[in-house]
């Protein structure tokens, strides 16, 4: 396997997918030029999706947050956004991302999160579905992370998953983790 670089864009992760109405989306790794779109989506998300991907209800994201998510090293932390492209503009409409906990190790925790009105059209799925497959080529064994109980869709993901899940229950939270 090629040895990582951190920092380097790695553009062997485009890939061009169709959702159930065919609309065709481009999932790519982020970029720290992305951070506009990023700011954009963010902006764009229902305060209860918010909450529910987040576990917070910040109204508009601050710088710290804004790097976070964007300004990403590729080995420890990576991320896959959904663009769409609407009248010459790039959306971004989704994200995925892993971050190897601890960093360098073969565990990551997996979150994600899509636009409200791009909901229930099978998006979070294949981006889901697409980051496990990242994530078995860049070593990741194990999967982990926290759903609220009431999240039903991610719910319904997760059960829809076929992966045997280690499921802990406590506070109105899902704990999950999975081998790959």
């Amino acid at each position: 396997m090629k040895k990582l670089v951190p920092y380097e864009y790695p553009k062997k992760f485009e890939k061009l997918i169709k959702l159930r109405d065919g609309t065709k989306i481009l999932l790519r790794p982020i970029k720290p030029t992305d951070a506009d779109i990023w700011v954009e989506l963010y902006n764009s998300l229902s305060s209860n999706t918010k909450y529910l991907r987040f576990f917070s209800n910040m109204p508009t994201p601050d710088q710290r947050m804004i790097d976070k998510y964007t300004k990403i090293d590729y080995i420890n932390k990576f991320a896959i956004i959904a663009i769409y492209n609407e009248n010459g503009k790039d959306k971004m409409i989704g994200v995925v991302r892993y971050g190897l906990d601890p960093p360098g190790s073969d565990s990551a925790e997996l979150a994600v999160v899509v636009a409200d009105k791009w909901q229930g059209k099978g998006l979070g799925t294949q981006m889901l579905l697409y980051m496990l497959r990242v994530m078995q080529k860049r070593g990741v064994k194990k999967v982990k992370g926290d759903v609220f109980l009431r999240n039903d869709k991610m719910m319904q993901i997760m059960g829809e998953s076929g992966f045997n899940l280690i499921k802990e229950d406590a506070y109105g939270i899902r704990h999950f983790e999975f081998d790959l």
